[in-house]
């Protein structure tokens, strides 16, 4: 009777083993994926942040060609209102003062529109940047998802050659010591 107890034993323990080793290897498997769901879902919030900051870049482009183009308009009437009023007051307004007083209206206004172009450009730099940044932390969140898919595979194979190593080593070290018939 001791003896069948002692069989009965031997066959529970190398069956929660192996339980064990399926419920570990499940375990791992199941790890594994939600880590890959998780960088799968970050790796596509990445790209949706890429494709915001590619539109925020386009958008300060055109934004910067219109503060320009109104610059412009702002210069001409400036340049306009200037001649408007020297030939108002009987001076000659294509030489001299008034001459350079226009000259000078319109090279500032220039300057002006140059630097509000220059400006959206520079902003629309920073998103371009930024955009290839989110597009990098993807890519790096891709091959985040794909390793934890691999790891979860090896950790699932090794769980599972793990517990019939441990369940082989206890049927022999039972078989040995006569737990088993045989």
């Amino acid at each position: 009777m001791d003896g069948g107890i002692s069989a009965i034993l031997a066959v529970a323990s190398m069956a929660a083993t192996a339980t064990g080793a399926v419920v570990s290897a499940r375990g791992a498997r199941e790890q594994a994926n939600a880590a890959a769901a998780q960088a799968n879902y970050q790796a596509a919030v990445a790209r949706n942040n890429q494709t915001i900051a590619s539109q925020y870049a386009q958008a300060e482009i055109q934004r910067g060609q219109v503060l320009e183009q109104n610059k412009r308009m702002e210069t001409a009437q400036r340049e306009s209102a200037i001649r408007a009023a020297v030939g108002a007051s009987g001076l000659d307004p294509n030489s001299g003062t008034p001459l350079r007083l226009q000259s000078d209206a319109a090279m500032v206004g220039e300057q002006d529109a140059l630097t509000l172009r220059a400006n959206a450009a520079r902003a629309a730099y920073g998103y371009t940047v930024e955009g290839l940044d989110f597009g990098a932390r993807a890519s790096l969140l891709d091959s985040e998802a794909e390793n934890a898919s691999r790891a979860g595979s090896l950790g699932m194979w090794s769980s599972i050659i793990g517990g019939a190593a441990s369940v082989s080593d206890k049927w022999l070290s039972y078989r040995r010591n006569g737990f088993l018939g045989g």
